[in-house]
């Protein structure tokens, strides 16, 4: 298989659809990207002897000599079972992980020309692909929470709580952020903001011994027992105090929440995940060019969601 020119070359919209001209191109690309030049079966995972296939509608097929099942290479991938072209999904793709704040299920369906409700499936396949970071985070760390859900007086009669009262967090969901200081962001909504839940989250994500800065929330008083703990008193009007601050993660949440209120309106507590997972890897992958963001999340396809998984979460 011929190596394809890198689409960190690219780094405008026009000219991504220029180099993906035609379907071929698009599914050369992905098998680059996933296979790096060597075919795995995804049903059982065989590397060796894969038989390339020409089938009489031009599409190239692969043959496992282990199994003895045919693939293509969207087998096992957010494109498995599509009827979308690979070339409206690359689209679809670059304009996701371009937008700082993203892109609503509406706007999409206007530019790829399908339903809304195929498009807001597209996007929830394509959020399915930005994996979380799993390593550990040292040094300088920040913790704080954000919650999300939309303001009381703006809801209908019937979904409002009567005791929600001025900025109450009641009703709204709970979202926990770490971030390394200079570095990358993890994040992710959590059932309530209590030491028991909040803490082995923490000690899973954060090296022992690190310095770690966070408000003065009561949850946060255990951490001193495996953390160098600095506390801001933002309840004293206390932002900054040297190096102690939470500034870094706050500016996360300011990007998330201006996606959220600005691009999205609502997300249900079902689906809520995706949506912080769309925001971590937009962040984590900041300092790339658009097209190497489109590259990373290209090559991290793999793993499929149904729609009848998707709406039964």
């Amino acid at each position: 298989m011929s190596t394809l020119n890198n689409l960190r070359d690219f780094d405008s919209f026009y000219e991504l659809i220029e180099f993906f001209s035609t379907e071929d191109k698009c599914e050369d690309y992905l098998a680059q990207l996933r296979w790096n030049g060597k075919p795995q079966c995804p049903h059982c995972g065989h590397d060796e002897k894969v038989y390339v296939l020409n089938l009489a509608d031009n599409r190239k097929r692969y043959k496992c000599s282990d199994c003895r099942k045919k693939f293509s290479v969207r087998v096992g991938t957010i494109f498995h079972d599509s009827k979308i072209s690979l070339r409206k999904w690359f689209i679809a793709i670059y304009l996701i992980t371009a937008h700082k704040k993203g892109i609503s299920s509406h706007q999409l369906a206007r530019d790829l020309k399908i339903t809304q409700k195929t498009a807001w499936f597209v996007l929830q396949r394509v959020r399915f692909a930005f994996q979380p970071s799993q390593e550990k985070f040292s040094g300088v760390v920040e913790i704080d929470e954000t919650f999300v859900g939309g303001k009381e007086k703006n809801k209908h009669a019937s979904k409002k709580n009567s005791l929600a009262r001025g900025r109450s967090v009641i009703g709204k969901t709970p979202v926990l952020g770490i971030i390394e200081r200079g570095g990358k962001v993890y994040a992710l909504p959590v059932t309530d903001t209590k030491a028991k839940t909040l803490l082995p989250i923490m000690r899973d994500k954060v090296e022992q011994g690190s310095t770690v800065y966070t408000d003065e929330w009561v949850s946060y008083k255990s951490l001193k027992k495996d953390f160098n703990h600095g506390v801001i008193r933002h309840n004293a009007s206390e932002y900054v105090n040297g190096d102690i601050h939470t500034n870094s993660i706050e500016g996360f949440w300011a990007l998330f929440k201006r996606g959220i209120l600005g691009i999205y309106h609502h997300t249900s507590y079902e689906h809520l995940h995706r949506y912080v997972d769309e925001f971590t890897f937009r962040y984590n992958n900041r300092d790339l060019s658009e097209g190497s963001r489109f590259d990373v999340l290209l090559a991290n396809t793999n793993g499929t969601l149904t729609y009848k998984e998707l709406i039964n979460e």
